[in-house]
């Protein structure tokens, strides 16, 4: 197969190429290579295998997701972060093809993967019960940039999945540097005060809702705005989260 650089000016010309043969939706979402097999599916089998192999592990901490030591406490579930959050779901680690697939759903605006993330992720939800889901928000200027909260469509998605309705309880009240771009341990700061609440979430049994838990400090932030305004509990739901450690077998 033709290899060339990002910065090769025949890149264009091979995508172009690959395009006139292969139309959208013939391409791997995560690797882009021609699905020769079977066109109706949006993944090759060896990034489809990638994202299995890619599982939240059974061994992992049944509360955070991070992986433990057995006969060993969890430490982040002992952190300041988890605090106010009282459980994590997710289907998957993140890296690799789940990133790939994440960022094609995320930067590029791929309607293709939302679906195969948000059915995981609802998968990962069976018998647990919220009054409703809450996007993580973004500040009105961000949503500008970006076109739309990812969390929010994953949020319209697993609602028609599970049934939970979708309530934005949650506003994004300061434009700050995206989490992405600091180190970790900047983040904390970083979000601190950063939401409120837009209607009472007394009582509620709510379900932030976002694409990848990384340090775990913008769903911390969200989570003490709802407790702080009466939310009953706060749980959250990712498409994937970080391990920054191998999980322990």
């Amino acid at each position: 197969m033709l290899r060339l650089k990002s910065a090769d000016p025949l890149r264009r010309v091979y995508q172009s190429l690959l395009e006139l043969l292969y139309p959208r939706g013939s391409h791997c979402l995560c690797c882009g290579h021609p699905r020769l097999a079977d066109t109706t599916d949006c993944l090759c089998d060896a990034c489809r295998e990638e994202i299995r192999r890619l599982r939240v592990p059974a061994e992992a901490c049944d509360r955070c997701l991070m992986p433990v030591r057995k006969g060993h406490p969890c430490a982040f579930c002992q952190s300041p972060l988890m605090k106010p959050i009282q459980a994590v779901y997710a289907p998957y680690r993140y890296g690799g093809a789940v990133r790939q697939l994440i960022h094609a759903f995320k930067f590029g605006a791929c309607d293709e993967a939302r679906p195969l993330l948000s059915h995981a992720m609802a998968e990962s939800l069976k018998d647990r019960d919220f009054d409703c889901l809450v996007p993580v928000p973004l500040h009105p200027r961000r949503e500008r940039e970006r076109g739309c909260n990812q969390a929010l469509l994953l949020c319209r998605d697993l609602s028609a999945q599970t049934g939970i309705p979708v309530r934005e309880l949650l506003r994004r009240d300061t434009y700050r540097r995206p989490q992405s771009r600091l180190p970790l341990r900047k983040r904390q700061a970083n979000v601190s005060g950063a939401f409120s609440c837009r209607e009472s979430p007394t009582d509620l049994r709510v379900l932030l809702v976002d694409d990848v838990r990384t340090s775990g400090s913008t769903a911390c932030a969200c989570a003490k705005a709802l407790k702080q305004a009466g939310a009953k509990s706060v749980s959250l739901c990712v498409c994937a989260v970080v391990y920054r450690k191998k999980p322990s077998n």
